[in-house]
Protein backbone atom coordinates (compact mmCIF):
# COMPACT_ATOMS: atom_id res chain seq x y z
CA UNK A 1 0.00 0.00 0.00
CA UNK A 2 1.52 3.30 -1.09
CA UNK A 3 0.78 5.62 1.77
CA UNK A 4 1.46 9.23 2.50
CA UNK A 5 1.69 10.49 6.07
CA UNK A 6 0.78 13.92 4.73
CA UNK A 7 -2.83 12.88 4.15
CA UNK A 8 -3.78 10.43 6.91
CA UNK A 9 -6.97 8.41 6.95
CA UNK A 10 -8.49 9.04 10.36
CA UNK A 11 -9.79 5.81 11.85
CA UNK A 12 -12.12 5.04 14.75
CA UNK A 13 -12.34 1.54 16.29
CA UNK A 14 -15.49 0.17 17.91
CA UNK A 15 -15.32 -3.19 19.67
CA UNK A 16 -16.45 -4.32 23.11
CA UNK A 17 -13.32 -6.50 23.50
CA UNK A 18 -10.22 -4.60 24.66
CA UNK A 19 -7.82 -7.16 23.19
CA UNK A 20 -9.55 -6.95 19.81
CA UNK A 21 -9.12 -3.17 19.78
CA UNK A 22 -5.46 -3.47 20.75
CA UNK A 23 -4.82 -6.10 18.08
CA UNK A 24 -6.34 -3.92 15.38
CA UNK A 25 -4.35 -0.89 16.51
CA UNK A 26 -1.16 -2.96 16.31
CA UNK A 27 -2.00 -4.09 12.78
CA UNK A 28 -2.71 -0.52 11.71
CA UNK A 29 0.74 0.60 12.88
CA UNK A 30 2.10 -1.01 9.70
CA UNK A 31 0.06 1.50 7.66
CA UNK A 32 1.44 4.99 8.33
CA UNK A 33 -1.33 6.67 6.38
CA UNK A 34 -3.92 5.44 8.90
CA UNK A 35 -4.20 7.45 12.11
CA UNK A 36 -6.37 6.00 14.90
CA UNK A 37 -8.20 8.99 16.40
CA UNK A 38 -10.43 7.17 18.87
CA UNK A 39 -12.04 3.98 20.05
CA UNK A 40 -15.16 2.89 21.88
CA UNK A 41 -16.54 -0.18 23.64
CA UNK A 42 -20.17 0.17 22.56
CA UNK A 43 -22.53 2.02 20.25
CA UNK A 44 -23.33 4.82 22.70
CA UNK A 45 -19.66 5.65 23.29
CA UNK A 46 -18.95 5.35 19.60
CA UNK A 47 -21.68 7.79 18.59
CA UNK A 48 -20.21 10.47 20.85
CA UNK A 49 -16.63 9.71 19.81
CA UNK A 50 -17.40 9.79 16.10
CA UNK A 51 -19.20 13.12 16.45
CA UNK A 52 -16.13 14.54 18.22
CA UNK A 53 -13.39 13.15 15.94
CA UNK A 54 -15.02 13.01 12.46
CA UNK A 55 -13.12 9.90 11.26
CA UNK A 56 -12.73 8.84 7.63
CA UNK A 57 -12.82 5.12 8.50
CA UNK A 58 -14.88 3.18 11.01
CA UNK A 59 -13.73 -0.28 12.12
CA UNK A 60 -16.91 -1.70 13.57
CA UNK A 61 -17.77 -4.84 15.50
CA UNK A 62 -21.32 -6.13 15.05
CA UNK A 63 -22.38 -7.89 18.24
CA UNK A 64 -21.92 -5.62 21.25
CA UNK A 65 -23.85 -5.06 24.47
CA UNK A 66 -26.30 -2.16 24.32
CA UNK A 67 -26.69 -2.11 20.54
CA UNK A 68 -25.19 -3.71 17.45
CA UNK A 69 -22.92 -2.17 14.87
CA UNK A 70 -25.93 -1.86 12.56
CA UNK A 71 -27.78 0.05 15.29
CA UNK A 72 -24.87 2.49 15.47
CA UNK A 73 -24.92 3.12 11.71
CA UNK A 74 -28.64 3.82 11.88
CA UNK A 75 -27.95 6.55 14.46
CA UNK A 76 -25.22 8.28 12.44
CA UNK A 77 -26.36 11.03 10.14
CA UNK A 78 -23.26 10.79 7.94
CA UNK A 79 -21.38 7.52 8.60
CA UNK A 80 -17.72 7.29 7.58
CA UNK A 81 -16.43 4.49 5.38
CA UNK A 82 -17.25 1.38 7.40
CA UNK A 83 -15.22 -1.81 7.71
CA UNK A 84 -16.92 -4.48 9.78
CA UNK A 85 -14.58 -6.54 11.94
CA UNK A 86 -16.32 -9.52 13.52
CA UNK A 87 -15.93 -13.15 14.53
CA UNK A 88 -19.11 -14.15 12.73
CA UNK A 89 -19.72 -14.43 8.99
CA UNK A 90 -23.53 -14.66 8.99
CA UNK A 91 -23.92 -10.87 8.82
CA UNK A 92 -21.90 -10.36 5.63
CA UNK A 93 -24.87 -9.86 3.31
CA UNK A 94 -26.47 -7.30 5.59
CA UNK A 95 -23.13 -5.51 5.96
CA UNK A 96 -22.90 -4.88 2.23
CA UNK A 97 -26.55 -3.87 2.13
CA UNK A 98 -25.58 -0.89 4.30
CA UNK A 99 -22.70 -0.05 1.90
CA UNK A 100 -19.89 -1.36 4.08
CA UNK A 101 -16.48 -1.08 2.44
CA UNK A 102 -15.47 -4.56 3.65
CA UNK A 103 -16.22 -7.35 6.10
CA UNK A 104 -13.20 -8.74 7.95
CA UNK A 105 -13.29 -11.86 10.08
CA UNK A 106 -11.35 -12.12 13.33
CA UNK A 107 -8.49 -12.77 13.68
CA UNK A 108 -7.84 -10.14 11.01
CA UNK A 109 -5.51 -11.25 8.26
CA UNK A 110 -2.82 -8.54 7.73
CA UNK A 111 -2.79 -8.96 3.94
CA UNK A 112 -6.56 -8.71 3.71
CA UNK A 113 -6.46 -5.62 5.90
CA UNK A 114 -3.87 -4.09 3.58
CA UNK A 115 -6.02 -4.62 0.49
CA UNK A 116 -9.03 -3.17 2.31
CA UNK A 117 -7.06 -0.06 3.21
CA UNK A 118 -5.99 0.28 -0.42
CA UNK A 119 -9.64 0.50 -1.40
CA UNK A 120 -10.36 2.86 1.48
CA UNK A 121 -7.58 5.17 0.29
CA UNK A 122 -8.97 5.13 -3.25
CA UNK A 123 -12.50 5.85 -2.04
CA UNK A 124 -11.24 8.67 0.18
CA UNK A 125 -8.96 10.23 -2.42
CA UNK A 126 -11.36 13.09 -3.16
CA UNK A 127 -11.37 15.19 -1.23
CA UNK A 128 -9.71 14.81 2.18
CA UNK A 129 -9.94 17.27 5.01
CA UNK A 130 -6.19 17.78 4.99
CA UNK A 131 -6.13 19.07 1.43
CA UNK A 132 -5.74 22.79 0.80
CA UNK A 133 -8.65 25.09 0.18
CA UNK A 134 -9.57 25.45 -3.47
CA UNK A 135 -9.78 28.87 -5.08
CA UNK A 136 -12.41 30.04 -7.53
CA UNK A 137 -9.93 29.64 -10.40
CA UNK A 138 -9.08 26.01 -9.57
CA UNK A 139 -10.44 22.78 -10.98
CA UNK A 140 -11.54 19.89 -8.80
CA UNK A 141 -10.97 16.25 -9.74
CA UNK A 142 -14.13 14.13 -9.52
CA UNK A 143 -14.11 10.33 -9.63
CA UNK A 144 -17.54 8.70 -9.51
CA UNK A 145 -16.15 5.20 -9.98
CA UNK A 146 -17.55 5.11 -13.51
CA UNK A 147 -16.24 8.44 -14.75
CA UNK A 148 -13.36 10.74 -13.86
CA UNK A 149 -13.09 14.40 -14.86
CA UNK A 150 -11.81 17.83 -13.91
CA UNK A 151 -14.56 20.35 -13.17
CA UNK A 152 -13.90 24.08 -12.72
CA UNK A 153 -14.80 25.05 -9.18
CA UNK A 154 -17.03 27.88 -10.37
CA UNK A 155 -18.96 25.49 -12.60
CA UNK A 156 -20.32 23.84 -9.47
CA UNK A 157 -23.83 25.13 -8.79
CA UNK A 158 -24.70 23.02 -5.77
CA UNK A 159 -23.70 20.09 -3.60
CA UNK A 160 -26.40 17.98 -1.97
CA UNK A 161 -26.16 14.97 0.34
CA UNK A 162 -27.70 11.54 -0.10
CA UNK A 163 -26.81 9.10 2.65
CA UNK A 164 -23.04 8.54 2.63
CA UNK A 165 -22.65 10.36 -0.70
CA UNK A 166 -22.82 13.85 -2.11
CA UNK A 167 -24.08 14.88 -5.53
CA UNK A 168 -21.98 17.60 -7.16
CA UNK A 169 -24.30 19.44 -9.57
CA UNK A 170 -22.79 21.60 -12.29
CA UNK A 171 -24.31 24.68 -13.90
CA UNK A 172 -25.97 22.57 -16.60
CA UNK A 173 -27.63 20.30 -14.07
CA UNK A 174 -25.32 17.30 -14.53
CA UNK A 175 -24.79 15.28 -11.36
CA UNK A 176 -21.65 13.52 -10.16
CA UNK A 177 -22.05 11.23 -7.14
CA UNK A 178 -19.01 11.17 -4.83
CA UNK A 179 -18.41 9.19 -1.64
CA UNK A 180 -17.76 11.95 0.91
CA UNK A 181 -19.68 14.17 3.29
CA UNK A 182 -20.94 17.72 2.84
CA UNK A 183 -18.56 18.73 5.62
CA UNK A 184 -15.61 17.81 3.42
CA UNK A 185 -16.84 20.11 0.66
CA UNK A 186 -17.33 22.89 3.19
CA UNK A 187 -13.64 22.58 4.04
CA UNK A 188 -12.56 22.57 0.40
CA UNK A 189 -14.71 25.02 -1.56
CA UNK A 190 -14.11 28.79 -1.31
CA UNK A 191 -16.41 30.38 1.27
CA UNK A 192 -16.71 33.56 -0.77
CA UNK A 193 -18.84 31.67 -3.27
CA UNK A 194 -20.21 28.58 -1.51
CA UNK A 195 -22.63 28.69 1.41
CA UNK A 196 -24.36 25.88 3.29
CA UNK A 197 -28.08 26.52 3.66
CA UNK A 198 -29.06 23.39 5.58
CA UNK A 199 -27.66 19.98 6.54
CA UNK A 200 -28.06 18.66 3.01
CA UNK A 201 -27.51 21.59 0.63
CA UNK A 202 -24.63 23.87 -0.30
CA UNK A 203 -25.01 26.36 -3.16
CA UNK A 204 -22.81 28.66 -5.19
CA UNK A 205 -24.27 32.10 -4.46
CA UNK A 206 -22.99 33.43 -7.79
CA UNK A 207 -25.36 31.13 -9.67
CA UNK A 208 -28.58 32.17 -7.92
CA UNK A 209 -30.97 33.11 -10.73
CA UNK A 210 -34.32 33.56 -9.00
CA UNK A 211 -36.38 32.36 -6.06
CA UNK A 212 -39.97 32.17 -4.87
CA UNK A 213 -41.35 31.96 -1.34
CA UNK A 214 -44.44 30.56 0.30
CA UNK A 215 -45.17 30.09 4.01
CA UNK A 216 -41.57 30.80 5.04
CA UNK A 217 -40.26 28.24 2.59
CA UNK A 218 -38.53 28.83 -0.69
CA UNK A 219 -37.59 27.38 -4.04
CA UNK A 220 -34.39 28.68 -5.58
CA UNK A 221 -33.21 28.38 -9.16
CA UNK A 222 -29.51 28.13 -9.95
CA UNK A 223 -27.71 28.77 -13.26
CA UNK A 224 -29.36 26.89 -16.17
CA UNK A 225 -30.83 24.15 -13.99
CA UNK A 226 -34.59 23.91 -14.66
CA UNK A 227 -35.48 22.12 -11.41
CA UNK A 228 -35.56 24.31 -8.29
CA UNK A 229 -33.90 23.50 -4.98
CA UNK A 230 -36.33 23.46 -2.05
CA UNK A 231 -35.54 25.09 1.27
CA UNK A 232 -37.30 24.65 4.61
CA UNK A 233 -37.79 27.41 7.12
CA UNK A 234 -34.26 27.36 8.55
CA UNK A 235 -32.65 27.07 5.11
CA UNK A 236 -34.70 29.96 3.78
CA UNK A 237 -33.70 32.09 6.75
CA UNK A 238 -30.03 31.46 5.98
CA UNK A 239 -30.70 32.21 2.32
CA UNK A 240 -32.28 35.54 3.31
CA UNK A 241 -29.32 36.42 5.50
CA UNK A 242 -26.45 35.24 3.31
CA UNK A 243 -27.77 35.83 -0.21
CA UNK A 244 -30.71 38.20 -0.32
CA UNK A 245 -29.24 40.38 2.40
CA UNK A 246 -26.07 40.95 0.37
CA UNK A 247 -27.89 42.03 -2.79
CA UNK A 248 -27.95 45.72 -3.68
CA UNK A 249 -31.41 46.41 -5.09
CA UNK A 250 -31.74 48.74 -8.05
CA UNK A 251 -35.12 50.26 -8.85
CA UNK A 252 -35.94 52.38 -11.91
Amino acid sequence: MKESPESPLRAFIVDDERLARENLRDLLKDHPRVQVVGEARNAAEAQKGIAATHPDLLFLDIQMPGGSGFDLLDRLEDPPLTIFVTAYNQFAIRAFEVNALDYLLKPVDPERLGSTLERAAARSSLPTETETLLSSSDQVFLNTGKKALFLPVMDIAAVITEGNYTHVIDIRGRRYMIRCSLRVWENRLPGEAFITLDRSLMINRHHVRSWSTQSRKAEIYLADIPTPFSLGRAGYQRFRELVIGSIIEFRP
